[in-house]
């Protein structure tokens, strides 16, 4: 033989040799494709690290349902005909371990790769270091997606994959279709995805994450959940008006509506533009005065009897209105967030640290601990308000 055609043919020989193929193939149909999981702590047990995992996966032959009122029927034979996904729980000591179990339960391997949804009981999250505990899983996974979107449920985790979805074909596409409505409201915050959150986990930052509550048989995304940046636990929650004003100190308002009192009536306002600027006076070592700066631009929303609002002083009032409600929330938020959970969600300290480092550097060790220089600093908020426009009539009543 040709020493080429002797060369070739070992060259081929070993390239052959190192080509592994598709060794872990799995068909599309032998997969378990999860989309929404939730943690609890199991029922009469207390233990740190047990936890119950409800699986929420999809039955792809119940998605060619076209409507949403079938997605709840099922039949004796078979509990999940006709159902869009079904849920499956089972109790272990860590996540890998739900895993595991859950597979040995299931005639399809769990599958990450769709995963929308990480929901966490209030349970769970406030003993220390269970946040990252739960999610080191999620975050190691390398099926994982760095959007899968995090959420704090104000009771049990599961009871929130139970409800029944409004229009949609599971649970999960209805909490996630709520969760994109803070264009809407500003009584919630933006998603809190699991790549912001370990960011926040990393930088030992206190901050908050958005909260869902189970609620006349639907959900609601109202307020949010405290976590400390050192033990990484849950604190509290933050009601809907505190979390309003948290929204417009840290430049999470895309829209909403802002209201307040004239005249015993009340003014509705539509938040179309919102910004807010931070300035900052050292008046000794250890104490900071903060201004917070906040402009609000929208249209006015609802009619007022007997108030003309095309009249320029009326505007005025109605700006004036505004502009102390929206100060005396946020003023609210941060009275709350100094002196009852003393954490700095506000987000001045990354502010010194990214615009002021040198001034910053000093007061890092004692910011949120030791001498809590946090809860020591004067905190003013400047509110402007500008009505742009008053919408297209002037009354819908007339005496």
């Amino acid at each position: 033989m040709h020493p080429k055609k002797i060369l070739c043919t070992l060259c081929l020989g070993c390239t052959l040799s190192i080509l592994t193929g598709c060794w872990d193939r799995v068909e599309i149909n032998q997969r378990g494709f999860v989309v929404g999981v939730a943690i609890d702590k199991p029922e009469r047990d207390n233990s740190k690290n047990i936890y119950k995992g409800t699986y929420q996966m999809i039955v792809p032959g119940g998605l060619k349902q076209s409507s949403g009122s079938t997605t709840g029927q099922s039949n004796n034979m078979n509990p999940h005909a006709g159902q869009a996904y079904f849920n499956i729980a089972t109790t272990e000591n860590s996540m890998p371990a739900i895993a595991s179990r859950i597979s040995g339960r299931t005639s399809r391997t769990p599958y990450f790769e769709h995963l929308r949804m990480i929901i966490i009981s209030s349970d769970v999250a406030k003993n220390k270091s269970n946040l990252p505990d739960v999610l080191d899983f999620f975050l190691r996974n390398s099926q994982m997606r760095r959007g899968v979107q995090i959420l704090i449920a104000d009771g049990k985790a599961s009871d929130i994959l139970g409800i029944f979805p409004n229009n949609e074909s599971t649970p999960i596409d209805y909490i996630s279709s709520i969760a994109k409505n803070n264009q809407k409201t500003n009584y919630m915050l933006p998603e809190s995805r699991i790549g912001d959150v370990h960011e926040f986990l990393i930088k030992h930052e206190s901050f908050v994450l958005q909260t869902i509550k189970k609620e006349d048989g639907g959900v609601t995304l109202n307020g949010s959940a405290l976590f400390d940046g050192t033990s990484k636990q849950l604190l509290g929650f933050l009601t809907g008006e505190e979390t309003q004003g948290l929204n417009f100190i840290t430049k999470r308002v895309k829209g909403g509506i802002l209201e307040s009192n004239i005249n015993d009536q009340i003014v509705g306002f539509k938040v179309e533009r919102s910004n807010r600027k931070f300035y900052v006076q050292q008046t000794s070592p250890g104490h900071m005065k903060f201004t917070i700066k906040i402009t609000a631009e929208g249209t006015l929303d609802k009619s007022i009897t007997n108030i003309d609002p095309s009249d320029g002083k009326t505007v005025e009032a109605l700006e004036q209105s505004l502009e102390d409600k929206l100060t005396s929330t946020t003023n609210k938020t941060i009275k709350k967030l100094q002196h009852s959970y003393k954490k700095d969600a506000l987000g001045l300290g990354p502010y010194l640290f990214q615009d002021h480092n040198k001034m910053w550097k000093p007061l890092a060790e004692n910011w949120e601990t030791g001498e809590n220089l946090f809860t020591q600093a004067q905190v003013d908020v400047q509110v402007k308000v500008i009505i742009r426009r008053i919408g297209n009539i002037f009354e819908s009543t007339k005496e």
